[in-house]
């Protein structure tokens, strides 16, 4: 007998969701704090750390649930 975690029909929404949580947010985030870079650097420096956790954690862990 076959079952699975997440019984439904738009299995595909769900991992377009989590493609756009591990890879999507990043993104955003980055042209967020190279736009403000020239007017507030240490705020932007500090986006671009929570950028690299974020991918580091989101590719970790998101990434091994995709496989």
């Amino acid at each position: 007998m076959n079952t699975l975690l997440i019984e439904s029909d738009a299995l595909g929404r769900y991992i377009l969701l989590m493609i756009f949580l591990i890879f999507g947010v990043p993104i955003l985030l980055l042209i967020l704090g190279l736009a403000i870079r020239p007017k507030k650097k240490k705020v932007s420096n500090v986006i671009l750390i929570i950028i690299a956790v974020y991918a580091i954690v989101g590719l970790g862990i998101c990434g091994a649930l995709m496989i």
